[in-house]
């Protein structure tokens, strides 16, 4: 079975069907948005301690994987099916709008991405993984003041492999972050952030997990950095 029967619908999900567009000046506070399940940290340990799969190829060991691994369970908001239809034909999602600032969604990245050591004598890939992108745009006076990339999906197809970064944003304007990989041995979490946007249109840096592989790619170590009293 490929790798894609184990993805985890990470965001078309059954939705109410909205009567405006969603980039209309009169549909503009979509908050909150995303996966709200990401907000917890301890879910780094907790995907790294239990999303891994003993037999790739058996429907047994796939079954307890789903069972054990809460990523694969994470529903988003009732919104996102109907932002990511926006933004796949290249429209602008607003989410708020205020007195001092604007935020949007705007697709920034959906080609095809050919790596150095996959590139061939005629300049073609032997492998093109797609990357699809989001990024999430603040705006003051018509003019960009800050932006974050908040999706991004990476699939390299045949090597069974694909990277996700996912968010939420809630109402008070505090942004989270997830990125986890998932191959034919399971999922891993590699990242986790918070920001918070203030009120001058920054995003501020207050909590951030970093895991990356150790020992050869055996041994998968995080460290935790804290700014919130910084």
């Amino acid at each position: 079975m490929q790798i894609k029967s184990l993805f985890y619908g990470l965001l078309f999900i059954p939705i109410l069907a909205c009567s405006h567009s969603l980039n209309a000046l009169t549909h503009t506070n979509l908050l909150p948005v995303g996966k709200p399940q990401i907000i917890n940290k301890k879910l780094v340990k907790d995907i790294n301690d239990n999303c891994w799969i003993e037999d790739y190829f058996s429907d047994k060991a796939r079954e307890d994987y789903h069972k054990r691994c809460k990523l694969s369970t994470f529903p988003s908001t009732q919104n996102v099916r109907n932002i990511f239809e926006e933004l796949q034909k290249n429209k602008i999602v607003y989410l708020y709008q205020s007195n001092q600032f604007n935020i949007y969604l705007k697709k920034t990245t959906d080609t095809d991405i050919c790596l150095i050591e996959e590139k061939q004598l005629e300049g073609e890939c032997a492998i093109s993984p797609t990357k699809f992108i989001i990024t999430m745009f603040i705006e003051s006076s018509s003019k960009i003041i800050n932006q974050l990339i908040v999706y991004s999906n990476e699939d390299h197809g045949g090597d069974m492999i694909q990277v996700t970064l996912d968010f939420f944003i809630d109402k008070q304007l505090n942004v989270w972050l997830l990125e986890h990989i998932l191959d034919e041995e399971g999922a891993s979490a590699t990242l986790w952030q918070h920001y918070k946007i203030n009120n001058k249109g920054k995003f501020n840096l207050l909590d951030e997990i970093k895991c990356q592989f150790e020992n050869g790619g055996l041994k998968l170590v995080c460290k935790n950095k804290n700014f919130k009293n910084k």
